[in-house]
């Protein structure tokens, strides 16, 4: 069953154009990140989200 789940979140990520990111970052910092998040109330993704956004508008062509 959770075979058919994978392929159905795999196929709505695709039509979405979904990707996932990954980087390499400090323990301590991932921490840091974590309790920030939370203190904010605000999840991890939604955090970066929100920093692309503004870093996009502030950095126009």
């Amino acid at each position: 069953m959770a075979k058919a789940q994978t392929k159905a979140t795999e196929k709505y990520r695709a039509k979405k154009g979904i990707i996932t990111k990954s980087i390499k970052i400090s323990r301590e910092l991932n921490e840091q990140f974590i309790q920030a998040c939370e203190r904010a109330g605000i999840s991890q993704a939604q955090a970066f989200k929100t920093f692309m956004e503004q870093f996009i508008t502030a950095h126009q062509e």
